[in-house]
């Protein structure tokens, strides 16, 4: 003979799985938070590098002296990415 089973038991064990897939959701939301928390984290600091290399800029004025500098080294007729190119 066969034994029945417990309605009980049955619906304690499919809470269970329920709980079970409800905490893997609640995980993968958790990340996706945190992953958007680090976004805008990485995008504060690119902000912050980015102001302080324009600070830096503008402090050092010496800047034009050492495009003449690197003028010097390479030559006036240095292929630059930025040139238009003569025809």
């Amino acid at each position: 003979m066969s034994e029945s089973v417990d309605p009980y038991e049955l619906r304690a064990r499919q809470l269970r799985i329920l709980a079970s897939l409800h905490r893997k959701r609640a995980d993968e939301l958790e990340r996706t938070a945190e992953a958007g928390l680090a976004a805008r984290s990485m995008r504060r600091l690119t902000a912050a590098l980015t102001a302080s290399e324009v600070r830096q800029i503008a402090e050092h004025p010496d800047l034009a002296e050492l495009n003449v500098q690197l003028d010097g080294f390479y030559g006036p007729d240095a292929d630059r990415p930025d040139d238009e190119p003569t025809a």
